[in-house]
């Protein structure tokens, strides 16, 4: 009873793909999901079972000596939800490897033993379930090292009998950090680009003069709009001068010239996520 009352309570109305920039947008950069509430009841026996089953198949060793832990302490790392609503007890593990950042794997049980079905990096922030099965996850890859990269990624789940497959279906890309959030959401706003070149910029300001060094760049520009590029703007902001900014998803089909975004990196394009003036833009009724 309490799952299904938790899960009423999270489950957003989306409207269509695009506002899942709003789900993410809930979230802090480094927030992860603690499933709490989902475990099933016989938690502990299950993940001794999955502890002995990563040492005689030789499973997360690199992460068990990031963790420098032994195997006791790898247990309190897992947790055990039935992902599949197979009635068996499934493993997910989130938390350090060898390398830098977090990683997270998701293992289904089956007769055999437990199966490996998804990995990532980062972490899980949300999750969305179609019944008793999970339906999507929600990932935020916050990066490491020198990257100042934010990727948010939605998978949906799909299932094959009872063994679940996960298929990247949306993306976002913006600067970790640098980009301004807005305190304010309005009902979404398609527009259209009206010049040709046109600056997304990571603030709801012009700057053109401040050094990053961290960035190797100058000012606050991300990338040139091109006319007719699309997208969808989420609030508004208006800067000291009276002018009005538009905090914006720009649709993934379009790349921006002249930016620091190396779009090969991504093997799905990603949608970006900036400002833009409101001055020359034409906004597209439905």
């Amino acid at each position: 009873m309490k799952k299904t009352v938790f899960i009423l309570l999270l489950i957003p109305i989306l409207t269509f793909g695009q506002d899942f920039l709003i789900e993410f947008d809930r979230y802090n950069p480094i927030y992860t999901f603690k499933w709490d509430g989902y475990e099933v009841p016989n938690d502990y026996e299950v993940k001794l079972e999955f502890v002995k089953y990563v040492d005689l198949n030789g499973l997360l060793e690199g992460e068990k000596q990031a963790l420098k832990m032994d195997d006791t302490q790898l247990r309190h790392e897992i947790r055990a939800v039935d992902l599949n609503n197979d009635k068996l007890a499934d493993i997910i593990y989130q938390g350090p490897y060898m390398g830098e950042g977090s990683i997270i794997h998701l293992f289904i049980q089956t007769e055999s033993g437990f199966q490996k079905v998804f990995t990532t990096q980062q972490g899980i922030v949300k999750v969305d379930w179609q019944g008793e099965y999970l339906d999507k996850l929600y990932v935020k890859d916050w990066g490491c090292c020198a990257d100042p990269n934010l990727t948010n990624s939605v998978y949906q789940v799909f299932y094959s009998g009872s063994v679940p497959s996960f298929k990247l279906i949306w993306e976002s890309t913006e600067l970790r950090s640098f980009v301004t959030k807005p305190k304010n959401i309005f009902s979404s706003k398609r527009f259209e680009i009206a010049n040709q070149k046109y600056k997304l910029r990571a603030n709801p300001w012009i700057d053109d003069e401040t050094v990053n060094e961290f960035l190797g760049i100058t000012g606050n520009t991300i990338g040139i709009l091109k006319k007719g590029h699309k997208g969808t703007a989420y609030a508004a902001h208006e800067d000291e001068t009276g002018r009005v900014w538009w905090y914006v998803l720009i649709d993934r089909e379009y790349e921006v010239e002249d930016t620091y975004i190396n779009y090969e990196n991504h093997k799905f394009k990603p949608h970006l996520v900036g400002w833009i003036s409101s001055r020359f833009i034409n906004e597209i009724k439905n």
